[in-house]
């Protein structure tokens, strides 16, 4: 999404930042937004609130709120493409194998749409 936005606005960004934080991603405010997602998407529920105020202090609360909603539409997206039946990736697969099976999460019904599990 975040190529085909700035293709559509004829930004230039570098997607290795989203991996890399010591890149310069081309997106304004980038460093601040992928320390945001970073802290929503993470294992370190501490790290959020200091982001969210970064992000406020910088962006504003409008700013603030949209990347919220980007950040939960993105949730959603997982949520439909297992309601849909799409497949979990063989490197999501692979990693997962230990805690699916202590979970019961093999006997899922949308498990079934990941062949070799």
């Amino acid at each position: 999404m975040l190529r085909a936005s700035a293709e559509a606005k004829n930004i230039s960004v570098n997607l290795a930042a989203t991996i890399d934080s010591n890149l310069d991603s081309g997106v304004e405010h980038g460093d601040v937004l992928l320390r945001f997602t970073d802290a929503v998407c993470g294992p370190d529920n501490s790290a959020l609130g200091p982001a969210r105020t970064a992000l406020l202090e910088c962006m504003g609360s409008a700013g603030l709120v949209e990347a919220a909603a980007i950040a939960a539409n993105f949730s959603t997206n997982d949520r439909a493409a297992n309601a849909i039946g799409i497949p979990l990736e063989g490197v999501f697969l692979a990693g997962s194998e230990g805690y699916r099976k202590e979970l019961g999460i093999d006997d899922y019904p949308s498990a079934r749409n990941t062949p070799d599990r």
